[in-house]
């Protein structure tokens, strides 16, 4: 099976999440033959956290995961894609 790298500007999956004023993004980014997941702070361009995945379907499955216990926390799913 043949891997293609990829350094894609956009991100897989992107959801928004709010509670009150604060607002976090989930992404799942392409990094070469990695996943990156990723939880960020748009409004102070800061990572809240950060993980290299090896596979796709990992990658999916953690940021499932992640929204769905900040959904569980309170937060509100205000945009994805």
């Amino acid at each position: 099976m043949n891997i293609t790298t990829s350094n894609t500007p956009y991100p897989l999956l992107n959801w928004v999440l709010l509670r009150g004023r604060d607002i976090l993004t989930f992404q799942v980014n392409r990094k070469g033959t990695r996943y990156e997941v990723l939880v960020s702070e748009p409004t102070m361009k800061k990572r809240v956290y950060a993980k290299l995945c090896q596979g796709g379907a990992s990658a999916l499955q953690l940021h499932a995961a992640l929204v769905a216990g900040f959904r569980d926390e309170g937060w509100t799913s205000i945009a994805y894609r």
